[in-house]
């Protein structure tokens, strides 16, 4: 092992020794190592979803649960009251039911909220006297805090947040009030780390009005809008539904495959990535017994070369056990180990295993130059010396290359015959 491979190992094997000392359930707290929206792990191993809505709500969480199906690791619940709004929340106590939603069990992983039709009202000056009245400056600003709030609620209980706009009304003080919330709900989300996703496109004519009639998801023209210019109809709920699915797949699609990478958790958890496998291998006296996988291939069985179990010390665990001394079991652990590294999609270079106890294994990964290494090298470039910034905003030439549109040596060697 060389020591760049030595000194990452240490490190990833104290930091997740620090979250098994500290009490951390990586479970249900966000992972640092993980780049998905959603949690790669719901605790049930199904991701519950909830509609947080006004009287619009029941339609969308009819679209979604149409939508999902075919899915059984989502479950689409409505959590919708037909009085909620944020204009008025001191009356109709939604806060107090988002205390109770966040403390349910099993917990909830993805709140989709629609909330707007029920706000077309003065709301409460912040000084405590006079009403401000929708869409002036100052009842967005206000609006957009009860927004706020209520986002910061469901992302300290880590809920992914999709805040699903309102399209546009029949109505046009409505429609006005309807343009004034979605701004100000815009840009509480942005902020607070919510996704604010658009949906007036889809009900609108040519030249961006009302219309009730549309296309639906099969393309034909069909009735989206109920008679009073606010509701939908069944076909009008699933096209504002695939709204939602579009981002919400995709993000439940990158944290699927947050479960393919490598990840310090407990045996639940790594058997979700390797259903089966056990992660437990300890030397003599219970001490970490660190094994490599060498040029590890997802289209074949692993390669193993070299020194395959090592002890983590020469001090705690005597001489380094060579392939003629391995303990019984470490075959299996082998087989186990370069299953993982296949699956994971690991390309060539070494994947290090440390058991650390309590179901906790960490994994490093020491790899070659590849195409995400690149990546990493290029963006640590800085901006003045990167080839598409010296082009095309610096306006530098690129040397030429013979035979191209831009080699001119030809001129030259003309000038030398000629003399």
């Amino acid at each position: 092992m060389t020591s760049i491979s030595r000194a990452l190992a240490s490190l990833v094997a104290i930091v997740f020794a620090l979250a098994a000392g500290g009490g951390i359930v990586l479970a249900q707290t966000p992972n640092p190592l993980s780049s998905s929206y959603v949690t790669p792990f719901p605790l049930t191993d199904r991701y519950q979803v909830r509609i947080i809505g006004d009287w619009l709500g029941p339609g969308l969480t009819n679209g979604l649960q149409d939508a999902f199906k075919q899915d059984a690791s989502v479950q689409i619940q409505d959590a919708s009251k037909s009085n909620y709004g944020l204009a008025r929340t001191e009356q109709i106590g939604l806060f107090a039911d988002i205390d109770k939603l966040v403390a349910s069990t099993p917990p909830v992983n993805v709140a989709v909220i629609m909330l707007g039709v029920n706000d077309v009202t003065s709301m409460k000056a912040p000084t405590g006297t006079g009403r401000l009245q929708p869409g002036t400056a100052e009842w967005k600003d206000v609006y957009g805090r009860e927004a706020e709030k209520l986002i910061r609620k469901l992302k300290a209980a880590n809920i992914s947040v999709y805040w699903l706009g309102l399209p546009v009304m029949a109505n046009s003080q409505r429609n006005e009030a309807v343009a004034a919330m979605n701004d100000a709900v815009r840009q509480s989300a942005y902020v607070n780390g919510a996704k604010f996703i658009e949906t007036s496109a889809g009900f609108t004519d040519q030249s961006g009005a009302y219309t009730a009639y549309g296309p639906d998801l099969s393309g034909q023209t069909k009735r989206l809008r109920e008679g009073d210019g606010v509701g939908f109809t069944a076909a009008g709920s699933r096209k504002l539904a695939n709204y939602v699915e579009i981002v919400l797949r995709r993000d439940l699609a990158q944290a699927k495959a947050q479960r393919n990478i490598p990840l310090a958790g407990d045996e639940e958890e790594q058997a979700r990535v390797v259903p089966g496998a056990s992660r437990s291998a300890k030397g003599a006296g219970g001490k970490s017994v660190w094994t490599t996988e060498t040029d590890a291939r997802p289209d074949g069985p692993a390669a193993v070369t070299g020194t395959e179990t090592k002890a983590a010390s020469a001090k705690d665990n005597g001489p380094a056990a060579g392939p003629d001394t391995a303990p019984a079991g470490a075959g299996d652990e082998r087989r186990e180990h370069a299953a993982f590294a296949g699956s994971s999609g690991f390309q060539g270079g070494e994947l290090i295993f440390g058991d650390l106890g309590d179901g906790m294994t960490a994994i490093a990964a020491i790899s070659p130059v590849g195409e995400f290494s690149m990546r990493e090298i290029q963006r640590q470039t800085p901006l003045a010396d990167r080839l598409y910034f010296k082009v095309l905003s610096r306006g530098d030439a690129l040397p030429s290359k013979e035979g191209r549109a831009d080699d001119f040596t030809w001129r030259e060697d003309s000038a030398t015959s000629q003399q």
